[in-house]
């Protein structure tokens, strides 16, 4: 694959498409190559992973229905076979044996439906790479929860030098609004205030800006602007 002819969109998709699995071998062993050269591809497998991971805990229990079992047993144990004139040991006896058997069909059964049971209808992925003016990325961002956070992830080492790097959402009413404080190389996930949620949206500008060390003294950037983006869904 090369990096350079692939639309950043797409390589953010395959990227996403890599973490899921859903590759061909072809195109995991492609990915694999540019991650092993691109620290930046690095950077949006882990955000896509800590993504897909909160999705884990969502996914339902499901129990398979009762006509199940019975078509189990009527598998195994046909009618009309023989019973065993003498009672043996309960741990000798057929039905012991057919119970276990029958039990252990059904468990496998229901571990089956459950790992192929649908997960519930996602939102979409937000993402955005926050670049510097000469086109560099600089972070990989990703919305998570369902927009009650944004991970950050460094794509390149930087030093503030005495200064404090703070993250920021521009909605569409052109307000910066502070997410918070990123440590210096460092992935992070910054937590979204509720009031702010509904501005994740396409088309959102996350930015990072320079300020003192403990973040802007008036709730509004003050110091040079070094890296921003749009938010965009997959």
């Amino acid at each position: 694959m090369n990096e350079q002819g692939v639309p950043s969109d797409e390589r953010d998709q395959l990227i996403a498409e890599y973490v899921l699995g859903v590759l061909s071998a072809e195109d995991r062993a492609q990915v694999e190559a540019m991650a092993a050269q691109d620290p930046s591809a690095q950077a949006a497998i882990a955000a896509w992973q800590s993504h897909f991971a909160c999705w884990l805990d969502e996914l339902p229990e499901a129990s398979p229905p009762a006509h199940v079992w019975q078509a189990i047993e009527a598998q195994l144990f046909p009618v009309g076979s023989q019973q065993p004139r003498e009672r043996a040991a309960w741990w000798g006896g057929l039905g012991f044996w057919r119970w276990t058997s029958a039990a252990l069909a059904a468990g496998l059964l229901a571990s089956v439906i459950t790992l192929l049971q649908p997960p519930p209808p996602a939102p979409p992925a937000m993402l955005a790479r926050l670049e510097q003016s000469d086109g560099i990325t600089l972070f990989a961002a990703t919305v998570q929860a369902g927009g009650a956070s944004v991970l950050f992830v460094p794509t390149q080492t930087a030093t503030w030098q005495n200064r404090s790097a703070q993250a920021w959402l521009i909605g569409g009413d052109g307000t910066a609004h502070s997410l918070g404080l990123l440590p210096d190389n460092a992935a992070t996930a910054l937590a979204v205030p509720s009031d702010l949620a509904d501005a994740l949206t396409d088309g959102a500008v996350l930015a990072v800006s320079l300020e003192p060390p403990n973040g802007s003294p008036t709730g509004l950037p003050t110091g040079p602007v070094i890296a921003q983006g749009k938010i965009t869904s997959l």
